[in-house]
């Protein structure tokens, strides 16, 4: 017996077979891949001994993934711009047009699929991929025992990767689990209950995914506090011309409550840092492994109103500025409006295109003195639900 036993650990121990692979595409934020990266932690906290990899276009992720221990497989990324509301594609980052790219991504998933026959694929938002691009590593374990599985933030939006004919009859011929990334004390039962009939499988709800409850006890505790953290990952039309604001706004606060954090995009960093470089207890830099610790010690925070941003500041429990843009899909302001009733005595919400300098400085000196929160009602374990059930009848021995 023993013998058998130690047989099987060592077959164990050199087999290539990846237990898990989780996927995000690179979308024009950062919460398809932070979510996946959260799940991806838990999966390595809960089960330390299994083989698990995320794969992304998404540059920052090792900023997101910070000092936790998920590996990670690059893809070329994708560039997206948003113009009149809308997002638009072109050349990425390593110079190949959106169509050139979209078959080079496709034929490393594919080779991936090949290479590591995962067990389980966990696969965020659109069950095709970004343009398509999981079709054919979908193909790829047809014959294999892959799991196919499908995970959806709470508030999806007018989204035709997720709602097309083609997505869904995809799902229906390869994929068996959803998650739903929400929590129907807040979002109520019409959204589970639409993914539910489109799709034909009831899908499991595991709360609010957030990164920073899977990051906490990475980060040692910081005694210096700062007056505030600000997320500006992406950019509109309308961005410049808010953070114009945001100087003359906290130019006019000063440094009384202690220094602010800026956390940028790559290209808008340099143009900011030249705005913010008279404001001395201002730093402006990268979206970075950085962010979540400055968070945490912070009196308050700016952020979009992003699902990925959102979850930070339930988790963080701080004050918080947030902020709408305006878009065509409303699929923000609708889960920002779900989630009112339960913090509206902590944020204050305003619109990147129609809020003047004046009330934001108001608004930001209100939440500066606001309460502590007390509001615990939301579930924001879903980062471990989530690795829980993906893990399930997967026996990872060591």
């Amino acid at each position: 017996m023993e013998a058998r036993y130690y047989s099987k650990k060592l077959n164990r121990h050199f087999s290539k077979r990846l237990d898990f692979l989780i996927y995000a595409h690179d979308g024009r934020g950062l919460g398809h891949a932070s979510r996946s990266i959260a799940i991806g932690l838990a999966l390595r906290r809960l089960y330390p001994q299994c083989k698990t990899l995320f794969v992304s276009g998404c540059k920052q992720a090792a900023a997101l993934i910070g000092n936790g221990t998920l590996d990670w497989i690059k893809l070329p990324s994708y560039a997206t711009t948003i113009v009149k509301g809308r997002a638009e594609g072109g050349y990425g980052h390593s110079n190949f047009y959106k169509s050139v790219l979209g078959q080079l991504r496709t034929d490393m998933l594919a080779a991936i699929m090949e290479i590591f026959h995962p067990r389980v694929v966990l696969v965020d938002h659109a069950p095709t991929g970004k343009r398509n691009e999981l079709l054919r590593a979908l193909e790829v374990t047809k014959n294999v025992d892959t799991r196919w599985v499908l995970g959806l933030r709470g508030i999806i939006g007018d989204d035709k990767d997720v709602w097309s004919d083609a997505a869904i009859q995809c799902f229906k011929n390869y994929y068996d689990l959803i998650l739903w990334y929400g929590d129907t004390q807040a979002m109520g039962s019409e959204y589970p209950n639409t993914i539910a009939q489109r799709f034909g499988v009831n899908p499991v709800e595991t709360g609010y995914v957030s990164r920073l409850m899977e990051s906490k006890h990475l980060i040692a505790s910081a005694k210096d506090a700062l007056a505030g953290t600000i997320s500006i990952p992406w950019g509109t039309e309308a961005t410049w011309k808010f953070v114009r604001k945001i100087y003359d706004a906290i130019k006019g606060i000063g440094a009384s409550h202690g220094p602010w954090r800026l956390f940028v995009n790559q290209e808008q960093k340099e143009k900011i840092q030249d705005l913010f470089r008279n404001l001395s207890f201002c730093t402006v830099e990268e979206v970075s492994e950085r962010y979540i610790p400055s968070l945490l010690k912070s009196k308050m925070a700016i952020v979009y109103a992003g699902y990925n941003s959102m979850s930070d500041i339930l988790a963080s429990r701080i004050p918080a500025v947030v902020l709408l843009r305006d878009l065509k899909d409303r699929e923000q302001q609708t889960h920002l409006d779900r989630l009112l009733p339960f913090i509206k005595d902590y944020v204050t919400v305003l619109t990147e295109s129609n809020t003047d300098t004046q009330s934001l400085q108001q608004a930001l000196e209100s939440q500066l003195h606001a309460p502590p929160w007390h509001n615990e009602t939301l579930n924001l374990k879903g980062a471990e639900l989530a690795a829980l059930t993906v893990a399930a009848g997967i026996v990872c021995e060591e």
